[in-house]
């Protein structure tokens, strides 16, 4: 009267998972939760995979790769949760995670907000760090008691999610107390790397999860900070140092940004100019502390009849004595005739070799242009500045060998 008995629709004879996907980490089976899998049935496990049982969200039995028959031969558990049902199939419910096991590799990692530290030479920056790393579920039952719970599917999505407060806790915790300076954190990333990997690595264990490698790409800071790091170092390189050390970096950069000017003459020109000025700069300042004193030679010739050396100051600060000329500082008072011993009113006329006007024009000779015949910048001089901008770093090999054809071409 009521027909024949028939089993259940969703009765499983053969439990089996194929990964398709392969940023997933862990699938249920059934995906919708317990089902009905028949007394006898084939569990078929693939290399690199683990099946482990759950009835009542208890562990029954994990299996790893090779066909298994599903019996109370290897399911002793399974005595007393077999149900008989229609058609005279024995069943018993439960469901099955499969874990797969092989190595994730290229898993991203990163810090979306900046780490604060505080740099003895930049003051306060913010870091940010990004990198890879490559795990393994060492443990599946535990992985799956303490991160899958109940979810039909878990990926590396889901993992990186989950793993990356400890990474970014970590990091920040190297960067305080070992790594204190962008400096060694930029020269020691291997090093920062293979700690990170020891710190992590208990408590990604506690979770069933093996750490196999721990990579850092890169840790940077704000362009402006950066810059400024680049230029320390830079000045660093070129032995520039000192509360004048910012002062001096920027003639050379001017200097360097001069020497590039591309104009076939007007390039020249100022390159050459600016070598030269380089050059005479040393020679014009020690001028100009030279004191030049009207009624005296330039440098290198005889002081006059009459004129002390060069050096001592002209004797003056007195007014005019009868029978006396006056002395420097007063004007000259008329009616004196020349005296024995002192020059003439107006100064001597000049000796013999001297240009005329030579005496009432060297002042402005020390304190204008070098004298005539003093040595100038020459053709060598500038090759050999040459030469130092480009073993300073300031012109690379392309650009001096342009500046140098212009210069001989000069």
């Amino acid at each position: 009267m009521f027909g024949k008995l028939k089993p259940p629709s969703n009765l499983l004879e053969v439990v089996e998972w194929i990964d398709y996907h392969p940023d997933t980490i862990v699938q249920r089976v059934p995906e919708q939760g317990p089902g009905n899998i028949n007394f006898g049935a084939q569990l078929i496990v693939r290399e690199t995979q683990t099946a482990v049982f759950y009835r009542d969200g208890k562990t029954l039995a994990s299996f790893g790769p090779g066909r298994h028959v599903l019996s109370t031969g290897n399911l002793p558990i399974l005595e007393g949760l077999i149900e008989k049902v229609a058609g005279g199939h024995n069943i018993f419910v439960a469901e099955v995670f499969f874990v797969n096991q092989r190595i994730f590799t290229d898993l991203k990692w990163g810090t979306p907000n900046p780490l604060d530290m505080k740099d003895p030479d930049l003051g306060w920056v913010q870091l940010r760090a990004f990198g890879t790393f490559s795990v393994r579920i060492a443990e599946p039952e535990l992985f799956v008691n303490t991160l899958v719970g109940q979810q039909q599917l878990y990926t590396t999505k889901a993992l990186n999610q989950f793993l990356k407060g400890s990474l970014r806790t970590h990091l920040n915790d190297l960067i305080g107390t070992t790594f204190e300076s962008y400096a060694r954190i930029r020269s020691n990333m291997e090093e920062l790397a293979a700690a990170m990997k020891v710190k992590v690595r208990d408590d990604f264990g506690k979770y069933g999860i093996e750490l196999r490698d721990f990579f850092i790409q890169d840790v940077s800071v704000p362009e402006e900070i950066q810059e400024a790091f680049r230029m320390r170092a830079k000045m660093g390189a070129l032995g520039i140092q000192g509360p004048q050390a910012y002062t001096q970096f920027q003639m050379a950069n001017a200097m360097r940004d001069m020497a590039q000017n591309q104009g076939a003459g007007g390039g020249a020109m100022q390159m050459g100019a600016g070598l030269g000025m380089g050059m005479m700069f040393p020679q014009m300042m020690g001028q100009a502390m030279q004191p030049g004193m009207p009624g005296y030679p330039p440098p290198g010739y005889p002081p006059a009849p009459g004129y002390p050396p060069q050096g001592y100051p002209p004797q003056g600060g007195y007014p005019p004595q009868g029978g006396y000329p006056p002395q420097g500082g007063y004007p000259p008072q008329g009616g004196y005739p020349p005296q024995g011993g002192y020059p003439p009113q107006g100064g001597y006329p000049p000796p013999p070799g001297y240009p005329p006007g030579a005496m009432q024009q060297q002042g402005a000779t020390q304190a204008g242009t070098p004298a005539a015949g003093a040595p100038a910048g020459n053709l060598e001089d500038k090759i050999r500045k040459l030469t130092e901008l480009k073993e300073m770093g300031i012109l690379s090999e392309e650009e001096y060998q342009q500046k140098l054809q212009l210069l001989q071409s000069m």
